[in-house]
């Protein structure tokens, strides 16, 4: 029985040929996913231009099967690094959950200077009150509230990649997320 291998999302640091390897994935019928986020607008004939640059500049996820990536990191060996899964005794690429990365490209896709990548992913931002957003440009995000240089914002993560903040969202937008307890 030939069993499809099913297909995940993994985090990659990349490390030069950004754009071969983009064009490589393409090729390759892999899906990729990189933020990106607005640093200025200009008037450009009756409506506005952006000017965008990576919200996390080495960063890229790629959806592929995990015997793919690992093919593709063997004829590309130095182009890029892959996250490694910590719990496993070997050297394999970290799963990423798909509602971590439906809920990260959710808030990284508004290019919303609002936005903003934090430097690491430390414990505290997993912990205190967790919130789903029910409404407005962020409804269906869940993160934890944080209060980060005097503003209270919504952190959302992938734990061990990526941690994001937003600011700016209204009180009314928040509900409460139950946690489970052991």
């Amino acid at each position: 029985m030939n069993k499809e291998e099913p297909l995940h999302w993994f985090a990659l640091t990349v490390f030069k040929e950004f754009p071969k390897l983009l064009e490589d994935c393409k090729k390759a019928d892999i899906e990729t996913y990189r933020a990106f986020t607005v640093i200025e607008e200009y008037p450009k004939g009756k409506g506005l231009k952006y000017k965008e640059i990576p919200l996390i500049p080495h960063l890229l996820f790629v959806r592929c099967t995990e015997n793919q990536l690992l093919k593709y990191k063997q004829d590309n060996n130095g182009r890029f690094m892959y996250y490694r899964d910590l719990t496993s005794e070997k050297s394999r690429p970290a799963m990423i959950d798909d509602r971590q990365m439906e809920v990260f490209m959710l808030v990284t896709k508004t290019k919303n200077k609002d936005v903003r990548a934090l430097e690491e992913d430390k414990p505290e931002y997993h912990q205190g009150q967790k919130v789903r957003v029910i409404g407005g440009l962020y409804k269906g995000a869940e993160g934890y509230i944080k209060r980060i240089k005097r503003s209270r914002d919504l952190i959302v993560s992938i734990q061990g990649v990526a941690v994001i903040a937003i600011s700016n969202i209204h009180p009314q937008f928040l509900e409460p997320v139950e946690t489970e307890t052991n």
